[in-house]
C-alpha cells in the first residue's frame, strides 16, 4: 500500500515513491500532496529569513543561535567560520591569526616573527 508523507514532506505525484521535505523553515500537514501545502512556520538557528523570503544559511563568518527571523552575527574582527553555524563557539581565527574567536573575542594577526599555520 501506499504511506502518507510525514510532517513537514509532501508528494506532488501519484505514485511517487519519495516525499519531498519543505524548504527550511516550513512544514507541512501529514499527507500533503503539494509544494503549495508547505507552510512558513520560522528560521532554524543557523538560518536567517522570514515568510516572504525563506530561510538562507548564516554566510561564512557569522552565527545564529536561536530561532527567529533575526539577523546572523559576526564571529567578529578577522573571524571565521563555516556557514549555517549555530553558536559562537564555531568561530575560529584562520591561519595566520590569533585570539578568542570561539567566545566572540576576534581574531588579531600573528606578530612579525612568527606564525599559525592552521585555524
Amino acid at each position: 500500500g501506499c504511506n502518507l508523507c510525514a510532517v513537514g514532506s509532501y508528494a506532488d505525484a501519484a505514485g511517487s515513491s519519495a516525499c519531498s521535505a519543505c524548504a527550511v523553515g516550513f512544514s507541512s500537514a501529514v499527507g500533503s500532496t503539494a509544494a503549495s501545502d508547505c507552510f512558513f512556520r520560522v528560521c532554524p538557528v543557523g538560518y536567517t529569513g522570514d515568510e516572504l523570503n525563506g530561510c538562507t544559511a548564516c554566510g561564512v563568518g557569522s552565527y545564529k543561535d536561536a530561532a527567529g527571523s533575526v539577523a546572523c552575527t559576526s564571529c567578529g574582527i578577522d573571524a571565521t567560520s563555516e556557514g549555517a553555524r549555530t553558536a559562537v563557539g564555531n568561530c575560529i581565527c584562520p591561519a595566520g591569526y590569533i585570539g578568542n574567536a570561539s567566545s566572540g573575542g576576534g581574531c588579531t594577526a600573528c606578530g612579525v616573527g612568527s606564525y599559525k599555520d592552521a585555524a
